[in-house]
């Protein structure tokens, strides 16, 4: 029972500082963080994995941070560099922006998808990173790898942005009835009263 929880956790990698746990896909172990590339110091953590075609190259996963929080506005096309498309993705139920480039390194054509995950304490990129002729496949760990990332967000689902709205207008309205029976109660006191002359 204990080697099973151990080898559960050598399958999950966290952050207490941002707020995050995700499952790694099966066969993904641990690289250096140097892989990233990026500002040094942004790699939180990088692992490998071959996927299910081991002879065509490995796939790299990594998560970088991004040092701020993200808004709900969504990239644009012409936000992107060249070679590069705008790719939505899921994540914690909401639609997040991923970035498809597709590039070449030391001849061989290489496809790298980075989603921006909006955490509360601070946002990262989640990349995958795989040979193009596998690019589908990268794709498919990148969502794999959403769908088990676990953390708080600073954005609000539709339905607590629903229930926000739905509080505004109440607190709207009541005060509104309010005003309108201080009103009333006022209009009254002042019809009843005597005039004096």
């Amino acid at each position: 029972m204990l080697l099973h929880a151990v080898l559960l956790a050598l399958q999950a990698a966290s952050n207490a500082d941002l707020g995050y746990v995700m499952s790694l896909p099966d066969g993904f172990v641990a690289i250096p963080a140097e892989f990233a590339g990026g500002r040094a110091g942004d790699a939180v953590g990088c692992w490998a994995g071959e996927g299910s075609q081991s002879n065509q190259g490995a796939i790299v996963l990594c998560v970088q941070r991004m040092h701020a929080t993200l808004g709900r506005e969504h990239l644009k096309p012409s936000d992107l560099p060249a070679r590069s498309q705008l790719v939505t993705v899921r994540w914690n139920g909401l639609d997040i922006d991923a970035i498809r480039t597709d590039t070449a390194q030391t001849g061989a054509a290489i496809t790298v998808y980075t989603a921006q995950v909006p955490l509360r304490k601070e946002a990262i990129q989640v990349v995958a990173a795989g040979p193009s002729a596998r690019a589908t496949e990268t794709l498919a760990i990148l969502n794999s790898v959403l769908g088990s990332l676990k953390g708080e967000t600073n954005w609000l689902s539709s339905t607590e942005r629903a229930c926000r709205v739905g509080t505004i207008v109440g607190w709207v309205v009541g005060i509104a009835i309010g005003l309108l029976i201080v009103r009333m109660i006022v209009t009254r006191r002042k019809a009843g009263a005597p005039s004096s002359a």
